[in-house]
């Protein structure tokens, strides 16, 4: 019983040192740091990242907000592989490129059915006529009623 209250003692105060030597972050090397993350030398970034995550074994508590937003940029913000993929503009580029290449399409398509010769033989009125006949004649169209058979 005693050996476990010295103990606890002695956990507590080792935590206690601990927590004492992880010094806060300067204010001026995590302010802006939305902007010059992607510009700062990777030991910079490293020795960075090294503090925060010491400062995070601390209670939430006794965090800055400064060292909060930090570490909440560093681990979920658009940087690095998780930067957006169109850049501000670009988004309308690429809708005037679709909408240029959807007219060229339908303009080709119109020109085509405008100019492009005789209709296909089969798409004549006489050739649809002859085909419904044809289908009546064999029982084909089991939708249309050619195949039913009529019941007396």
């Amino acid at each position: 019983m005693l050996r476990n209250t010295i103990c606890r003692a002695n956990i507590t105060q080792l935590s206690a040192r601990r927590f004492a030597s992880i010094q806060a972050i300067s204010k001026a090397s995590i302010t802006d740091l939305e902007n010059r993350w992607e510009h700062m030398p990777t030991n910079e970034q490293e020795s960075l990242v090294a503090k925060l995550t010491q400062r995070q074994t601390l209670p939430w508590k006794d965090l800055t907000d400064a060292e909060k937003q930090a570490a909440w940029y560093i681990s979920y913000g658009s940087w690095g592989p998780r930067r957006p993929v169109l850049a501000k503009g670009e988004a309308s580029y690429i809708l005037q490129g679709v909408l240029l290449g959807l007219a060229i399409s339908i303009g080709a398509f119109a020109w085509i059915r405008q100019y492009g010769g005789e209709d296909v033989k089969s798409m004549n009125k006489e050739w649809q006529l002859k085909s419904d006949e044809y289908l009546k004649s064999k029982n084909a169209n089991p939708w249309g009623g050619y195949s039913q058979v009529q019941s007396k």
